[in-house]
């Protein structure tokens, strides 16, 4: 028997955990919207659908280090609703939803089933933003400050975090964006680059400080020596606090093609168990309760072309590397690649323009001498 890992209910106090890392398609609609780059004014502007196909490098050839178990090809799709409960000039507050499922194409170990499909976990997003600074006279909008306050629930509707007994996780953060000018609003290319710093706070509510699932029952000894069924089903903990930082620069290429890069720290922390012992027909044995390292990192690092297709449509070919910063063999990764790097395309559809350009409402007045902005994605 395996004796039985010490266990609490995370209290309130404690706070809500860091929300699963979205393994395909990553832009969240509640941070992707640039105020000055708006194509309507239709109060739920921003509201998109996506279809998100993700590969790992290695299926296409790329990469040296082959696991089989991290192959992974697959599609995601995401209707991201937007609406703006507050619209002036300068102060904004939205509220927007992830709702979406995945489907591996391949044959990995992620699914029971060849080909399942699969709900991702929701999340409920509300974001505050503010114009701090903006340029006048002939430079006028070329150099702008903004900051933003994010807030995000997310419930645990995927079978993954239904399964490890989590109940949902709160995230809140805030942003400062900076757009400077290069060429300026006129030129064709290269017009201004856009900077966004955040930091996101994340922390798991759930069931105990270990993933346990109702009704498995497997038996265990417990540190009084008896045999108990259980449904605990490690003993690792869960991540129960995430800080994120992130950094994300913007930039238009020429006329409608545009670049997006972005550099991200994960820092997981888990819980740290007390010691104890377990009561055996010899006596006690003691055991650690540290359960190894209770602060894991990751990196992330993105970088996509983003062209907009009639303002209807958007096309995002990118690269992604999100992994531990520590590989199985003990050694440092490298920020660029690591066998979970993948390649995706994301095709967007701009459910507010369709909108307009089929009723004609909600359609902006163009400005002369304008660049559309590029894509961006969120770690």
């Amino acid at each position: 028997m395996q004796p039985l890992s010490p266990r609490a209910t995370p209290r309130p106090e404690a706070g809500p955990a860091a929300s699963p890392a979205v393994r395909w398609s990553q832009v969240t609609a509640a941070d992707a919207v640039l105020e000055d780059e708006e194509e309507t004014t239709l109060r739920w502007r921003g509201s998109t659908f996506t279809w998100n196909q993700g590969g790992s490098t290695t299926l296409f050839g790329v990469g040296g280090e082959y696991i089989p178990a991290i192959q992974v090809y697959g599609w995601d799709f995401t209707f991201r609703p937007n609406f703006y409960v507050l619209d002036r000039p300068k102060d904004k507050v939205a509220v927007s939803a992830d709702i979406g499922w995945v489907t591996e194409l391949t044959n990995s170990d992620i699914t029971t089933h060849y080909r399942e499909p699969q709900f991702k976990d929701v999340a409920l997003n509300a974001r505050y933003s503010r114009e701090l600074w903006e340029s006048g006279g002939a430079e006028r909008g070329e150099y702008k400050t903004d900051a933003a306050m994010r807030l995000r629930l997310t419930l645990p509707t995927s079978p993954a975090s239904w399964n490890a007994g989590k109940y949902f996780t709160v995230s809140v953060g805030p942003q400062i964006i900076q757009k400077v000018k290069l060429l300026g609003a006129k030129a064709d290319g290269l017009n201004n680059l856009t900077a966004t710093l955040g930091v996101t706070y994340a922390h798991l509510f759930a069931q105990s400080y270990t993933p346990v699932k109702g009704g498995f029952g497997r038996e265990r000894m417990t540190p009084s020596g008896e045999v108990a069924p259980d449904d605990q089903l490690t003993g690792a903990s869960l991540a129960l606090d995430r800080l994120s930082t992130s950094l994300q620069v913007d930039l238009p290429l020429y006329k409608d093609l545009s670049l997006a890069t972005s550099f991200g720290l994960l820092s997981d922390f888990k819980h740290e168990f007390e010691e104890g012992c377990v009561a055996t027909q010899t006596g006690c044995a003691p055991y650690d309760g540290s359960q190894g390292t209770t602060y894991v990192p990751q990196t992330a690092f993105d970088v996509s072309l983003n062209y907009p297709i009639f303002e209807v449509v958007d096309l995002t070919l990118g690269y992604n590397n999100t992994n531990l910063q520590l590989g199985y063999d003990g050694q440092r990764r490298s920020f660029f690649y690591s066998p979970e790097a993948q390649f995706y395309l994301d095709i967007t559809a701009n459910l507010d323009v369709i909108y307009s350009k089929v009723t004609g409402r909600g359609e902006k007045v163009e400005k002369p001498g304008t660049a559309s902005a590029p894509g961006r994605r969120q770690l």
